[in-house]
């Protein structure tokens, strides 16, 4: 919403209150970008995937084929993936699996599935159209 302001202490008092806005929510901006960006790790893993076939346990699962995402089999590294603030201005998507730094970078036995750059790379301008939604969500709501 475009408002006209008129009067010098009229325009320093909405700056004022805009900046402090800003400056306050900048952590609840960052973690609006980063769940963005969870939320693309996420789905490029439920994608199809091209590797190999196997039954185990009664199901049969598609693994991923080198330089996939991985699949989901049980679910455990996809439910590990979470979004947080770190400070006031950083936020992060991480995961605590133990597989997950060896399908994101491969081993000496098995090609990389990466998983976290190449959604990052692939998203970043979504991410920072999230971040930057967030922000002037945050000065609209300071200049009311």
């Amino acid at each position: 919403m475009n408002e006209i302001v008129s009067g010098n202490d009229v325009l320093l008092r909405k700056l004022r209150k805009s900046q402090t806005a800003v400056l306050g929510g900048t952590g609840k901006a960052m973690l609006a970008g980063a769940l963005v960006l969870e939320g693309f790790i996420k789905q490029s893993m439920q994608a199809s995937h091209h590797g190999r076939i196997y039954s185990r346990g009664g199901r049969t699962h598609q693994a991923s084929a080198p330089g996939e995402t991985p699949a989901i089999d049980l679910g455990h590294l996809v439910n590990s993936i979470e979004s947080s603030l770190i400070d006031s201005t950083s936020s992060q998507v991480a995961t605590d699996s133990d597989i997950a730094p060896f399908l994101e970078f491969g081993t000496s036995r098995m090609e990389a599935r990466p998983f976290m750059r190449p959604a990052a790379d692939e998203h970043e301008e979504d991410v920072v159209q999230a971040v930057s939604k967030a922000i002037m969500q945050l000065i609209e709501e300071a200049t009311k």
